[in-house]
């Protein structure tokens, strides 16, 4: 379970909750599925996704882990656009004055390399996507999103570890990257796992450009501290993330809780799943 909260001290911030639940079906499967609420101002998304993964165990009768994993996702999504609190005179012949609703059906993609202590993803999102303009009904593609990471464990000792990784997002139309470069450290303590990380991300914003010749994009930097704890099978995380936008309408923080539980892996501790916290 996950909640995020952004822009501090803004009327009507974007909020984002969600609730989420996975687990192997055998040894060689898993299942998974999340649903979603995600508010900004006037506008608000509910969605629900089911997510399957097979995995392709590449050494048999060896501890060391070596795993090739595919996943497909499926999931829909209800907008609402509450024009109710508009004022009436604006003169939009789009602004109707209700509450304006749309939907959308999407699919996704994704492949999990592991060798060992190396992990890498290879994510598509939005592989497949239709959906209504939330003001005219006109049909729409959404543009895909490529996401490449990758990232090592390096054992320091038996109770400590180091984790850095990097990702890199690519998206359709925009073709403007963004890169990520992480770095985590795990520590353990009897039954009592703690993680501390920290992570930058750079890439370009896009903005109105009003003039061809003219370029209106700002850099987008962002920094995001993480701590987090995981007792038997409990665990808890908080991440805060700052921004250092050249424009802003507010202060771009934001602070995110992460619950989570863990019903019944041990049965299944013998594969683990690298990357993931």
């Amino acid at each position: 379970m996950t909640h995020r909260s952004q822009w501090q001290g803004v009327k009507n911030a974007p909020s984002l909750q969600t609730i989420n639940a996975h687990g192997r079906i055998g040894l060689k499967s898993g299942l998974g599925t999340v649903f979603y609420t995600d508010k900004n101002g006037f506008h608000n998304q509910v969605g629900a996704s089911v997510t399957y993964a097979h995995h392709i165990n590449l050494i048999l009768g060896n501890r060391d882990i070596h795993q090739l994993s595919f996943g497909l996702s499926a999931g829909a999504l209800n907008n609402t656009h509450d024009q109710t609190q508009f004022a009436p005179d604006l003169g939009d012949p789009l602004m109707k004055g209700n509450q304006v609703k749309s939907n959308g059906f999407h699919m996704d993609l994704g492949l999990t390399y592991i060798r060992y202590q190396f992990y890498s993803h290879f994510t598509v999102r939005n592989l497949f996507f239709k959906g209504q303009n939330i003001s005219d009904n006109i049909s729409l593609d959404k543009g895909k999103k490529l996401i490449v990471n990758a990232g090592h464990f390096f054992k320091l000792n038996n109770n400590t570890s180091l984790e850095p990784s990097a990702m890199i997002q690519l998206v359709e139309y925009a073709d403007l990257p963004s890169f990520d470069m992480n770095i985590m450290s795990h520590h353990s303590l009897n039954n009592l796992n703690l993680s501390f990380g920290a992570s930058y991300r750079l890439g370009t914003q896009p903005n109105a450009n009003l003039f061809p010749a003219e370029n209106l994009n700002q850099d987008h930097k962002q920094l995001t501290l993480l701590t987090g704890l995981q007792f038997r099978g409990f665990s808890f995380f908080y991440t805060y993330t700052h921004s250092f936008e050249d424009i802003q309408i507010a202060p771009l923080n934001s602070h995110q809780l992460t619950l989570g539980f863990d019903l019944y892996s041990d049965k299944f501790r013998f594969f683990p799943v690298r990357g993931i916290f």
